[in-house]
């Protein structure tokens, strides 16, 4: 017995799928014969598989569908969020006609923008985007709701406000220690 889970545009098909199966690709493709449009939906899009809490990379997709699934496999399947990738192009063009629109209708100021738009973009295209790292102990542990100690980890920036605040607090340091005095 198979579970496939479907996420983002992908519900539209449905949420969650029970189906006796024994490999992904078989459950899959008992999916595509029965819902009208779901295989078109997914050779369009870009997703990322997960298969028993186990990633399925490029590299590996035709391996990880074809292998043995075992008796409650979960499979899950996500639209992954990609962004253009041509900002700066769009930057360039943006500060191009505002330099134009402001050498010809004399407001300089607006051309002066456009330049800065410009380089602004050009910077961009020549930029690599920076990577990530994936096993980030951050983020995974939140006490922001769950309890007293609202605690703050090392290195983690500590707000300064001014005036009269009404909002939660970061507890830099907490503790209580007892001591016997003879």
């Amino acid at each position: 017995m198979a579970i496939i889970r479907f996420y983002g545009n992908l519900k539209q098909y449905g949420d969650k799928y029970k189906i006796n199966a024994d490999t992904a690709a078989e459950a899959l493709n008992c999916l595509y014969l029965q819902i009208k449009g779901l295989k078109e939906c997914i050779k369009k899009g870009y997703f990322r598989v997960r298969i028993n809490k186990k990633d399925i990379s490029e590299k590996t997709i035709q391996f990880g569908l074809q292998s043995q699934l075992s008796h409650d496999s979960v499979i899950h399947i996500v639209p992954v969020a990609a962004g253009a990738k041509n900002g700066g192009v769009l930057s360039v063009i943006a500060g191009a006609v505002m330099v134009v629109v402001g050498y010809f209708s004399g407001q300089y100021w607006l051309a002066g923008m456009g330049i800065g738009m410009m380089i602004g973009g050009v910077a961009m295209m020549m930029t690599k985007t920076p990577k990530m790292k994936e096993n980030s102990d951050e983020g995974k542990k939140s006490t922001s709701f769950s309890s007293l100690g609202n605690t703050a980890a090392q290195g983690a920036p500590v707000p300064l406000p001014y005036g009269e605040i009404m909002v939660g607090s970061r507890v830099e340091s907490e503790g209580v220690e007892t001591m016997d005095v003879e």
